[in-house]
């Protein structure tokens, strides 16, 4: 199985761009990351309340995917162990960022955005990107 950044669409009518998922390439039955999941299915939950837009991307709601997206739009690797390197590199500097950005909102006395930078630190926790062929 590989990672790609796939588009799922959701009720017939709504394309969610940007969603990392597992593909089979002897069937080409695709899944989501297991550590994405959750969010996806909170995402999905969501979208029952939207209304009009009829375009999402994952990667605007969830780190992982964000970090994926951004690390595979600017990728030319030769092997699956360099793609893992960069991805632990792209997700270790993010890491880092959002710790800033946690201190900083300490610093301003702002708990709504420490918990949001909260949340997001903690979509990155223990993602490890494997090759299962």
């Amino acid at each position: 199985m590989t990672i790609h950044m796939h588009t799922l669409i959701y009720n017939s009518i709504v394309k969610i761009s940007d969603v990392p998922v597992y593909t089979c390439q002897a069937c080409s039955r695709y899944e989501p990351l297991p550590n994405i999941k959750r969010d996806l299915g909170g995402f999905i939950a969501e979208l029952a309340e939207v209304r009009g837009r009829k375009k999402f991307s994952f990667a605007e709601k969830n780190e992982w995917a964000n970090v994926l997206k951004e690390t595979f739009a600017s990728l030319t690797v030769s092997s699956m162990a360099e793609l893992e390197m960069k991805v632990q590199t792209a997700t270790q500097s993010r890491i880092d960022l959002l710790l800033d950005l946690y201190r900083l909102a300490g610093d301003v006395k702002d708990p709504g955005w420490m918990r949001e930078t909260e949340q997001r630190l903690e979509q990155l926790t223990v993602h490890p990107v494997r090759n299962t062929n």
